[in-house]
């Protein structure tokens, strides 16, 4: 396949707003699409060159794309620069600026080649060789191909097709309708890798797809809470007679795999950690008693000295690259399991949480670096709340309840009533916090000039793949955030709406955002609304809002496909009116 074929798809994709009509675009791709460049193809329609959790990241950036576009083109960076704010970014800077004759030879497996390469060089003059890659890569492309090689590179795709799309696409153009999307969406919530599932479905067909399981240092992507408006809830919801009562911790999830002594960390975006928690490496090392083993748990900070566990904020200063075993040592991560998803070869999804449980404790006694989460097993709502407030004294964020049923098995991606959080922010006349992806802003003024006085935040529709809106939200922000926020969006920053959002035109705002970046938001409740689209109804022509949001903080470990669903939302709304 040239790589022509599959820029002129990516401008077609970014041309529509109709997930229909993308579906089928991709789907034709998709079917054109080798056994040996199928993998690729669906990676580049995600702006990847390997699956998220690999460490092959092309590590390119705005700096290296520029002087790529401005040795290619002859001209200076600041020529480049100049061209990519008028223009709306780097890739329609290098289709006006290179003025080269039209190449257009590429087949997608060099331009794959080449990426890769790029990525691989470390080292001395590294930075140079990386641009030099690149610069050959506009050399020999169209002006069409170099829009989107500029775009790949700075990591900017801008075509608004997620994973749930790609998925519906393979399965429209495999399977003969997305109706078959769920089996390859269990695939891919097993290997958190699309490329495995569609070269998979496209070699061996859907029985393949159906053998995809569980493998070492490859994320399972992870099983997620629910939430109720109250703790007497949480007996009725699970619908269990005896349920587990789990600690919550304010820290980071951290998948960690072991085979032998290699050790993999995943974080919840199932990106590679390994690196920034070399402390809880040696725990997982020397303590879990079995040759390999996947453990689903939480990275806290942890003052041992006064037993005291510290806040979220302090354990972020755990994310660099230099002095990480210096900062490891003035902030020493204590990681807490909560469940066992593979051990001693055999994956242990399928098992009932007691199970699970039980085997977790066999394999991990205990130490004070790393040791089985908190708990107690309860059947009454009095142990639930007795338990909860201890956990608050001691400065956990609060508690997760988890069915101890027969089918309490491990959902990879799913959020279910299995499990449901309740935290030490639930409090009467507000509603939980929610994760909402933020898609757009409007310029400050007065006080805020020079920066964005508000951010328009929304929330994921699993089925539809798409982010409906839920508030304009300005409140909470300190002086510092919101200096801070156009630095923050720069890279996400787009000239029109993204496709994938579903924004009513009252609500449009001044400048655009692709959903990448998650923040928190804490609001009064949830209410109709005839402005924004979450649980849009066209035939009352509402959808629901949350009133009063301020900002808590920013979720840099959440995809934007993590962010709250739809589906809470209205659960949430309907809880309200004690429906």
């Amino acid at each position: 396949m040239k790589f022509a074929t599959l820029a002129s798809c990516f401008e077609r994709l970014e041309a529509t707003m109709s997930r229909n009509e993308m579906t089928a675009l991709l789907a034709r791709l998709l079917s054109a699409a080798s056994p040996d460049e199928i993998e690729t193809v669906c990676y580049f329609v995600l702006g990847t060159i390997g699956p998220g959790y690999s460490d092959c990241a092309l590590g390119i950036g705005d700096r290296t794309t520029a002087a790529a576009i401005a040795l290619a083109a002859g001209t200076d960076l600041a020529a480049v620069d100049a061209a990519a704010r008028d223009l709306g970014d780097y890739g329609d800077a290098a289709s006006r600026l290179i003025g080269l004759p039209a190449g257009g030879s590429l087949a997608v497996a060099d331009v794959h080649r080449a990426l890769v390469a790029i990525a691989r060089t470390s080292g001395p003059g590294s930075v140079e060789q990386k641009t030099e890659g690149l610069t050959a890569l506009f050399t020999a492309g169209s002006d069409r191909e170099r829009r989107y090689l500029a775009r790949l590179a700075a990591g900017q795709m801008r075509l608004g097709a997620g994973e749930m799309t790609l998925l519906d696409a393979l399965a429209e153009a495999f399977l003969g309708s997305k109706a078959e999307r769920p089996a390859l969406e269990h695939a891919y919530n097993l290997s958190s890798d699309i490329g495995l599932v569609a070269r998979t479905l496209r070699t061996e067909g859907i029985a393949g797809v159906q053998a995809i399981t569980v493998t070492l240092h490859r994320p399972i992507r992870p099983m997620l809470t629910q939430r109720v408006a109250r703790l007497s809830e949480i007996l009725e919801r699970i619908g269990s007679s005896v349920i587990a009562v789990e600690e919550k911790y304010d820290g980071e999830r951290i998948q960690a795999h072991k085979d032998g002594d290699d050790v993999t960390l995943f974080s919840r975006r199932l990106t590679d950690v390994t690196g920034q928690y070399p402390d809880i490496v040696g725990s997982v090392r020397e303590h879990v008693a079995a040759d390999t083993a996947i453990l689903d748990g939480e990275a806290v900070a942890f003052d041992h000295a006064t037993g005291a566990y510290l806040p979220f904020q302090i354990l972020m200063r755990r994310r660099r690259k230099h002095r990480v075993r210096e900062v490891a040592r003035e902030v020493p991560a204590t990681y807490r399991a909560f469940d066992l998803l593979y051990v001693d070869g055999e994956p242990s999804l399928g098992r009932s949480y007691p199970e699970r449980r039980a085997r977790l404790e066999e394999v991990l006694p205990g130490a004070r670096e790393i040791s089985p989460a908190g708990r107690i097993v309860t059947g009454d709502t009095d142990g639930i709340t007795t338990f909860y407030t201890s956990c608050i004294e001691r400065g956990l964020e609060g508690i997760v309840c988890k069915s101890c049923a027969e089918d309490s098995v491990y959902r990879a991606g799913a959020r279910e009533w299995q499990w449901i959080k309740w935290k030490s922010d639930y409090a009467p006349g507000l509603t939980d916090t929610l994760d909402l992806a933020v898609i757009g802003a409007n310029a400050g003024r007065g006080r805020r000039a020079g920066t964005y006085g508000s951010v328009l935040c929304a929330a994921y529709n699993h089925e539809e793949d798409t982010f409906q809106t839920v508030c304009g939200m300005g409140s909470g922000f300190s002086d510092a955030d919101l200096a801070d926020l156009p630095r923050r969006l720069a890279g996400v920053r787009v000239d029109r709406q993204p496709a994938r959002t579903m924004v009513n035109p009252q609500a449009a705002p001044e400048f655009w955002f692709t959903p990448a970046l998650v923040v928190e938001v804490l609001g009064l409740e949830i209410t109709e609304s005839p402005v924004h689209t979450c649980n849009w109804d066209p035939a009352r022509r509402r959808g629901l809002a949350l009133r009063f949001p301020r900002f808590v903080r920013w979720r840099d470990e959440k995809s934007p496909e993590q962010a709250t669903t739809t589906a809470e939302v209205a659960a949430i709304f309907r809880r309200q009116r004690g429906v």
